[in-house]
């Protein structure tokens, strides 16, 4: 026998919104019930860059009946607007002094996860650089790690050190030392993917992961950078040495992520040992006899 929930539409609405852990799942809690319980035909949740969610009642079709739009967003927040679009109505005023109660709830509760989540990602992310932090880093190496296991990839791991940095910070300043910083980022922006992470691994060293790029592929990568970066007189002599290491140098069975990195570290500091700007890579696992 089918259930009925009598919990008044208002009610279920505030709770729904209200419990949301995260904008997204906010925006789809306004939607579906917005659709589902006060007759709107079209409901969706916007920004200036893309629709958060959407919903359309199952029997919506005719012609277009009025639209509101209104504002999620509190006004030192990027812009965040519930479009809607209504059946026709004996007595619209009605329904939008209803629907702006509703907005106003959803409003508040929007202003306040949109505030934690700034708090968390500000919390992730190097501020001199934009970057990830060490700590930004820490959870996407291992949602990573853990794709490439199961798809059966390659993923490679960069460290990078700057070379020779300490005597732009000691001969020209820190504020010549952070335009070095920056201009490094920059660089990693520009040359890697979308889908590649980079952080601030501590001090003039940078992290990079390459989901599903083998270390071979990840040498050509990283020779681009070094020339990028080298060729820019904001790099004010400074250069990148960088150890490459892939999910092949690990034996079967070892399946740390930390491990990686342990052996892209040795990789680099070998090449330092050698000389520096230039790249070494970690030799493919192969059981010994």
């Amino acid at each position: 026998m089918a259930t009925h929930d009598s919990t008044p539409p208002i009610l279920r609405f505030a709770v729904r919104v209200l419990d949301a852990s995260s904008t997204d799942e906010l925006a789809q809690a306004c939607v579906t019930e917005l659709v589902e319980s006060f007759g709107v035909v079209h409901a969706r949740v916007r920004d200036d860059a893309r629709i958060r969610s959407a919903a359309v009642a199952p029997a919506a079709n005719g012609s277009p009946g009025p639209t509101i739009s209104l504002e999620l967003s509190g006004p030192d927040e990027p812009r965040v607007r519930l479009e809607l679009e209504l059946a026709d109505v004996e007595d619209l005023a009605i329904v939008r002094h209803q629907l702006l109660d509703l907005a106003g709830v959803a409003r508040r509760a929007w202003s306040r996860l949109d505030q934690l989540e700034r708090e968390r990602a500000a919390a992730r992310r190097d501020a001199l650089t934009g970057l990830d932090n060490r700590r930004g880093m820490a959870e996407g190496i291992d949602t990573a790690w853990q794709h490439a296991l199961h798809e059966g990839t390659a993923m490679s791991v960069m460290l990078v050190d700057l070379d020779r940095f300490k005597a732009v910070n000691d001969t020209l300043g820190h504020d010549a030392g952070d335009d070095v910083l920056q201009l490094a980022a920059g660089c990693f922006r520009a040359h890697l993917r979308p889908s590649d992470r980079v952080c601030r691994w501590g001090g003039d060293e940078f992290l990079i992961l390459l989901p599903g790029v083998p270390a071979s592929r990840a040498d050509a990568i990283a020779q681009r950078l070094r020339t990028a970066f080298a060729a820019d007189p904001r790099s004010r002599g400074t250069t990148m040495t960088i150890g490459i290491a892939d999910t092949t140098a690990l034996p079967p069975g070892d399946c740390a992520a930390t491990r990686l990195v342990a052996i892209a570290d040795e990789c680099l500091l070998a090449a330092k040992r050698s000389g520096r700007d230039r790249t070494a890579i970690a030799r493919r696992w192969e059981r010994a006899g």
